[in-house]
Order: structure tokens, then sequence, then C-alpha cells
């Protein structure tokens, strides 16, 4: 996109048309201005036809953090590495009292602890895998995979029916549990504890790895990329058919009208109707590729001598809503979980047991640093534009719009089209001799509006933004 200080006073009308339209649907959450980058406009057609996998395209643009301090929004890396580097900075620690007193009770117990090990090597012959102590471990494996639903220690301790509660337990197993069970019992004064390191690094274990190696069995997504590679989640709110019907509403547009006056040779200063003014860089506006010259708007248009206006017409205003999918702890699967990263800033610096930085990843999670993203976007079709010249040459400019069957254009240095490239617009042509001017109207190709195909994009207006944590920091 061209210079986003001068694109921004384009930008904010257009954003703010969008948000007057759409205010009943974005609620308490208003859009914001948006400018491209390298990920261009909305590539709304999410799913893929032809093996109903979801659009490569669009998850990369979804899971797109924020640039920090950028007005209008930018996209930035995506939001998983972020996330990742935040939750795998965090353990689930004790206080100093609290560690004391679970130490001196595991002191205590040493001979259950010891019987249980031995209980455990008995049956099964090693330990199972992982990155704490081996009975640390053999909590994690006895509280998760022998029971379904996942079990909790205290539950464990307190229930009535062993056979129900560890419904999962392997036969090997049987003789494990009543040795276990005097473990806990001799624990019983810091089993809360105890249970919580324990539940609470499992549950961050498992979000972790569902961001971190996303599979079929923690909720990872397939995504049509030719690859067999799961990602994090991201779910859509809107249905495709919703989508593709509102693209088809003309009646739902925003409409620009800008005059256009040539300030230098290299430069266009732009005035939005009922607006500000800016100045545009003479390739960094509206580029006409017509009869070859894909420079014919600057060189033949919007000159010194002409009186050029400019209308744009974007209909088929919609809003897409989307997001990450949200950790499940009962099921152990999915991974946007943003507790622990909320519960580790505020007690950072603080001798309290829960969620802790171990380092602290320094990240800026206020509304200035990067750690946010888009839920929504509202896009419309690629836009109907109107060039409307007052000039001694209008007959030239007629003839060289009626001798050529389509036109390419780009806006804002943005090609309007499929694929980054510009597309074939049909124009047509209306002249008023009396006032020596000359209208043509450019419309985009039938394929371009709600198309049915995962290269398909829609021009953003503006984007619904998150910075899930700001108000911790801000």
């Amino acid at each position: 996109m061209s210079n986003s200080t001068s694109a921004s006073v384009i930008i904010d009308a257009l954003r703010q048309q969008a948000n007057d339209i759409l205010s009943s649907a974005t609620g308490s959450v208003p859009l914001e201005s948006f400018n491209t980058n390298a990920l261009g406009n909305f590539p709304y057609y999410y799913e893929d036809p032809n093996n109903l996998v979801f659009n490569a395209k669009t998850y990369n643009w979804i899971d797109a953090s924020l640039k920090a301090n950028t007005h209008p929004v930018q996209l930035g890396q995506p939001f998983t590495n972020q996330f990742i580097k935040a939750l795998s900075a965090i353990s689930y620690s004790l206080s100093t009292d609290d560690q004391e007193r679970l130490n001196q009770a595991d002191a205590n117990a040493v001979d259950q602890k010891t019987a249980v090990l031995t209980a455990w090597r008995s049956a099964f012959g090693t330990f199972p895998a992982g990155d704490g102590q081996p009975l640390d471990n053999i909590v994690s494996e006895i509280t998760t995979k022998w029971a379904n639903p996942p079990t909790t220690l205290m539950d464990i301790q307190e229930s009535i029916n062993l056979n129900q509660t560890l419904n999962n337990t392997p036969a090997s197993g049987q003789s494990v549990v009543p040795v276990f069970v005097n473990y806990l019992n001799a624990l019983s004064s810091v089993l809360s504890l105890k249970n919580a390191v324990t539940m609470n690094t499992g549950y961050l274990s498992a979000a972790l790895r569902a961001a971190q190696f996303s599979a079929e069995n923690n909720g990872g997504m397939l995504l049509n990329d030719s690859t067999t590679q799961y990602h994090p989640a991201y779910q859509v709110a809107t249905s495709l058919s919703s989508i593709q019907n509102s693209l088809k509403n003309e009646n739902q547009a925003v409409k620009l009208s800008m005059t256009v006056d040539r300030s230098s040779q290299n430069e266009f200063q732009v005035k939005v109707s009922g607006g500000a003014s800016a100045s545009f860089p003479v390739l960094g506006f509206l580029s006409v590729n017509v009869g070859g010259n894909a420079s014919y708007f600057q060189s033949d248009v919007a000159t010194s001598q002409n009186e050029t206006t400019v209308e744009l017409s974007f209909p088929g205003v919609t809003l897409v809503q989307y997001g990450p999918v949200a950790y499940d702890q009962a099921t152990r699967k999915n991974w946007y979980w943003t507790q622990p990263i909320q519960d580790a800033i505020q007690n950072r610096n603080k001798d309290v047991s829960g969620f802790q930085f171990h380092p602290d990843p320094n990240i800026d999670f206020s509304s200035n640093g990067p750690f946010s993203f888009t839920q929504g976007a509202a896009i419309s079709n690629y836009p109907t534009v109107k060039i409307t010249v007052k000039s001694a040459d209008y007959q030239r400019i007629q003839k060289t719009f009626e001798q050529s069957a389509s036109t390419g254009i780009s806006f804002l240095g943005i090609p309007l089209g499929i694929g980054g490239k510009e597309s074939s617009y049909s124009n047509s042509v209306q002249v008023d001799q009396s006032n020596s001017t000359v209208t043509i109207t450019l419309e985009p190709p039938k394929e371009l509006v709600a198309g049915a195909a995962t290269d398909s994009v829609g021009w953003v207006l503006g984007v619904q933004t998150v910075y899930p944590l700001a108000g911790l920091e801000d």
C-alpha cells in the first residue's frame, strides 16, 4: 500500500462508513482502520471446496498478530509464535512457605513414596516418560490416562469407588492403586498443594503442546497447503453462505468521492468529500492500465490542466468474525489459554503460589505491543471506479477507453484482482460535450464478486482487534 500517512485519510473514511453500516454487528468492538501489507486483503473463502479443508491463505491472515504502534493497523508475525513464546516461559510453582510445607510432608511420607515407585517398577518395569521426577510422571500418568475424564489427586483420595474414578486403569496397574492411595493419605495435610501443582502443570503442558506440536488428538487442524502438518486451531464464526450472500448485496455499500489535483509532476493532492486531504505520489494513488499504458491515469487523466474526480463504490459490506479455539481443560484439547499468562503477569516479583514466568519472555502485553490479533474483518467486493474528467482533450480520453475492451486498475498500490494481480475491469464511457467532460465507469469482472474459490479476496474496510492482556500492563 502507498505511504500509510497519506493513505490513512482514505482508509479512515472507508472504516468510518463501514463502522456505521455494521454498528449493530460490531457491538462493543468498533472497527479500526486497516493498512494491507504482504498478506494482502482478506481471503474470505476459508473452506476449500475440493476437500473441505481450511484455506491456508485464510489461516495465515487470521493467525497474524498486529504490528506494534501502527496506524492504520497492520498485520505482523503469526500470533501463535507470540503465544508459544509466552506460554513456554511459564511454570506453576509454590510460594516459599508452601514449598517448605510440601517438602516436609513429602519427607515424612518417604516410605509411602518409595512403595509407589517400587510397585510401579514391579508392575511396568520402567517409569513413565516425562520431564519431571519419576513420581511426578507417575502422578501425571494416573490422573490423566487412568481416568476418563481426567481426575485429580483429591478426587482419588476421597473416592468411594476407585474402579469408577480410575476407570481406565490397566490390569497390571491394579496393584499400584492401593499403594498410591496410601501415599496420598500420607500427604493429606498438603494434598491440595500437590494437587494444584500436578493439575496446573498438566493443563499447561497440554495447552502448550497443542500450540507447539498440534495433532489430530489435541485439536489441531489441517490446511489445504499440500502437507500433513497440523496447526493450532482457529474457527470462523460467519458461515461461507452468509459471507457470499452479503457480498452480493449491492445496496450495502461504502462510497467515496475524491477530487484529484496535480500539485506537482510527482504528486497528487487528493481531497476526500466531506473530509481531509492528503498528498500522494502519483504512482501511489490510482493507476489505470489502458491501451497498453500502465500510467494512463497519471499521464493523461489527472494532469494539471484537467479537473478530475474519482468515485469508488465498495458494495456488499459484510463482517466476518473468527478467532482461536479455546483450550478445553476437560478434554485437554486446543491451545488458546491466556489464564496462565494473565496470572504470571500479575504474579511478577511476588512470592505467591501460582503461574510464574521462568524466565520472563520480555513481551509487551499492553495495547502498545504485538501480543494481539484481529477477531473480525469488514470486507466488501472490490470497488467500482468512476473517473470524471473535464478536459480540453476529453474526446481523446473517450476514444482511448472506447477502443479498449478491458482495463487494469491498482488503488493505493494494491492491484484490484486475485492473487496480487490486476484483473480486467470492463469500462463504459459517457460524454458531456457541453462541459467538455468524459466519465469512465470501471466495473470489476463477475468472478471477483462473491467468488467461490480459495483465491477469492474481499477488500478490507476495517478490522476488529484484540489485545487480550492489555488491561494488565497499560
